[in-house]
């Protein structure tokens, strides 16, 4: 290899990933690549990621074939050398939220982003069409021209249901054989182990504690629902959006809880990478990232989540956001438990977990008051913090709630 080429790697999309299935390559030897292109789509545990380039390169040579297994790290295209930054694409979708914020619950995010994202995407890819892994593989073994499919439904991302109908309006009689062989977007057994695998590892190799906060959040409900009242609906917000932003805006004055611990060495982050643990139909979790959390306003938050969920959930998340966590936030929605305790994602350091959004009778100034209240818990590697350092946390962060309006300034 002359000092000019260099390899891409089988990358990694978490601790529980030893290996990947390459089931298709999205660029051609020779083709000249863009930081943010998609060049791949590798299977994992998690389902069917995009491997999106942080660098401008040429492809020179493909060193494996689709449907190949390859391990972590082993090469799997040369490249030309190129100049590479560290820090990730990131993309602003305009807010299509259609229904009122009323609790934590993601689950409520509408997935209308799916056609922004389709447009993008099929404008960077000319030869690619956005598609969920079910519906490709449905496609592929039926024969049928994704393309052809994307276009007779306006260009939409193309779902499973889509290429039924495809599938059966090719062949009637056929359509229920064919769909019995489709395969959802992940194996949910696959996922069960690996999640398995990951909480193993974590409850063996780090020693938790664990702290638990009543956070009032009475006065961020009224002004949310002061700010949902003023906007059209679809500017409107979740409870999600203000919480995280809080969280972030925190974690990076508190950097004993974001970074991660690695070859026996803290290494703190220089900057907050919220990982979002989404509830998958069907079961299963996984855990984009939201880069620079620290960064965004409320807005901007809300956005990064309903592209997340959407994603997530439409089985195209990218690599970009699958990597580079500083710290993980889990919650419980709406209609959950009122408190739930969290396993530490390694190599991380802190997790935090926020029960389900209820009203309690609280003694304030010496009187009797209705809140509402989430029962926040903070799980955390005793090899950077202590519970000295973890109470402190929990309560400025029902001390910043209890000033919501900031939380809509954008930071710095």
């Amino acid at each position: 290899m002359s000092t000019n080429e260099h390899d891409l790697k089988m990358p990694s999309f978490g601790s529980d990933m030893h290996n990947g299935c390459l089931t298709e390559w999205l660029v051609k030897e020779g083709d000249h690549i863009k930081r943010g292109d998609v060049v791949a789509v590798i299977e994992t545990s998690k389902g069917a990621i995009e491997l999106d380039i942080f660098e401008d390169a040429q492809v020179l040579q493909l060193l494996v074939k689709e449907g190949d297994i390859v391990a972590v790290g082993e090469p799997i295209a040369r490249l030309s050398a190129a100049k590479t930054s560290s820090k990730p694409a990131t993309t602003n979708q305009e807010s299509t939220l259609t229904t009122p914020a009323k609790a934590l619950d993601l689950t409520t995010i509408e997935t209308s982003t799916s056609q922004q994202a389709a447009n993008s995407h099929l404008a960077t890819h000319k030869n690619f069409v956005l598609a969920t892994p079910a519906a490709r593989q449905l496609a592929q073994q039926q024969q049928l021209s994704l393309a052809a499919i994307c276009v007779n439904n306006n260009n939409r991302v193309v779902t499973l249901a889509m290429v039924e109908q495809a599938s059966q309006d090719q062949d009637p009689n056929s359509h229920q054989h064919k769909h019995t062989q489709v395969k959802t977007g992940f194996d949910k057994d696959a996922m069960r182990q690996a999640i398995s695998d990951t909480v193993t590892r974590s409850k063996r190799e780090i020693p938790h504690y664990y702290l638990t906060q009543r956070l009032d959040i009475s006065a961020l409900q009224n002004h949310l629902q002061r700010y949902n009242n003023s906007v059209p609906v679809s500017q409107r917000l979740l409870l999600a959006a203000p919480l995280l932003c809080a969280i972030a805006r925190l974690l990076i004055t508190n950097i004993q809880f974001n970074g991660e611990y690695l070859e026996g060495k803290f290494q703190p982050g220089e900057t907050v990478n919220l990982a979002n643990a989404i509830n998958l139909r069907g079961g299963g979790l996984v855990m984009p990232v939201i880069h620079d959390a620290q960064n965004l306003s409320v807005e901007l938050m809300m956005e990064a989540l309903k592209e997340q969920v959407s994603r997530a959930r439409n089985g195209n998340l990218v690599y970009s956001q699958l990597t580079g966590g500083t710290c993980t936030v889990t919650s419980i929605g709406e209609r959950g438990a009122e408190q739930m305790f969290a396993v530490i994602y390694p190599p991380q350091v802190a997790i935090i977990a926020l029960g389900s959004p209820h009203q309690e009778v609280l003694v304030i100034d010496d009187a009797i008051h209705i809140r509402w209240v989430i029962d926040a818990s903070l799980a955390a590697d005793h090899r950077v913090s202590d519970g000295h350092s973890g109470a402190r946390f929990l309560y400025q962060l029902n001390q910043l709630l209890q000033n919501p309006e900031s939380l809509w300034q954008t930071p710095g």
